[in-house]
């Protein structure tokens, strides 16, 4: 089986080599991905998942202080798409955003995170939430898998 990949939509490469950092001394196995722009995220996944090429991400993380709306075009068109509605997304905005944008929960989102300010916290909540998720996402396909050998 192959490990779970968690992608990051992160301006900022430190916070991400800080999850990549929580996640390895965890000993979570998994593959972490990143990307500074989610137009970026979207052309990877959509058309090439539709073609079969690539392995979803378990999760998501996405920050949405470097987008123009916030996020939303990003959740919207992974729920738009049949095999990536799936997918969870939290929403894990700087400690200085408002502190919850229900639009973006009403849009699909699973959770909104605001990201804690110490650097341990920050790797504790991304652990948290990478076992969290990657664990509904694991029970979610192995059901399907049982449903499918039973037709």
């Amino acid at each position: 089986m192959k490990p779970p990949i968690i992608l990051m939509i992160e301006s900022n490469g430190e916070a991400v080599e800080l999850a990549r950092f929580a996640l390895w001394r965890q000993n979570f196995h998994c593959v972490l991905q990143w990307y500074d722009e989610a137009d970026a995220a979207i052309e990877r996944l959509l058309p090439r998942r539709q073609e079969g090429q690539v392995q979803l991400p378990g999760m998501i993380f996405l920050d949405p202080g470097m987008m123009e709306n916030n996020g939303l075009d990003f959740i919207e068109a992974m729920r738009a798409g049949r095999n990536t509605r799936a997918v969870p997304i939290v929403v894990f905005p700087d400690s200085d955003y408002p502190p919850e944008m229900p639009a973006l929960l009403e849009a699909g989102a699973v959770e909104y995170l605001l990201k804690p300010e110490t650097a341990q916290q920050y790797m504790d909540v991304v652990v948290d939430r990478a076992r969290r998720w990657s664990k509904r996402r694991r029970r979610r396909d192995s059901a399907a898998v049982k449903a499918d050998g039973d037709v």
